[in-house]
């Protein structure tokens, strides 16, 4: 059987080169994303080297809305298929909101929500039909407390993708693929 492939977004530092450390320990194969190929590449021959692991580099820049359809392409042109997605790319954007622009506020939308919900979206068709999948959000404890000044989007943002994983978790209880919200801090 072929190893399984674990997509990692954010994987340059962090919580996402854990996360794939901890998916290459288990016998999974890598897609590493993020946009620092550099750190990428570092990652990779680590993970290669201690595990076995092999990695599909794939910088990108999830503020562009064409990066999660350009991430899975270039999976699917190696001839694999994503079984385990970590969505972890993020980022806090400090400053009240009136004094951030529209275009800082939207990058950051499309990073941590848009990107997280086509991804999702896009494997889980495949997942259910081999009956096997794990989607991880990397959400935060900001997710369940009262918003802040200066970060207003970030705790919405986390609250939204701790109820997205419990409902999208619901929607697949006898289909093989789990869905779970971590809630670092």
């Amino acid at each position: 059987m072929a190893r399984r492939l674990a997509l990692v977004t954010g994987a340059s530092a962090g919580i996402g080169a854990a996360f794939a450390k901890v998916y290459a320990e288990r016998g999974y194969d890598l897609a590493l994303t993020a946009r620092r190929a550099d750190r990428l590449e570092a990652l990779a021959a680590d993970l290669k080297a201690r595990h076995g692991a092999t990695s599909l580099i794939i910088p990108a820049d999830l503020s562009d809305p064409a990066a999660p359809d350009a991430i899975l392409a270039a999976i699917a042109a190696e001839g694999r298929a994503v079984d385990a997605l970590v969505n972890n790319a993020g980022y806090g954007l400090p400053g009240t909101y009136d004094k951030t622009s529209w275009a800082e506020q939207e990058a950051f939308l499309h990073v941590l929500l848009m990107s997280v919900c086509a991804l999702s979206h896009k494997v889980l068709p495949g997942m259910r039909a081999r009956r096997f999948g794990r989607i991880v959000n990397v959400a935060s404890l900001a997710g369940h407390l009262p918003g802040s000044a200066g970060h207003t989007l970030y705790a919405a943002v986390k609250s939204f993708l701790i109820k997205f994983s419990q409902s999208l978790n619901l929607e697949n209880v006898e289909t093989g693929v789990n869905v779970t919200a971590v809630c670092p801090g």
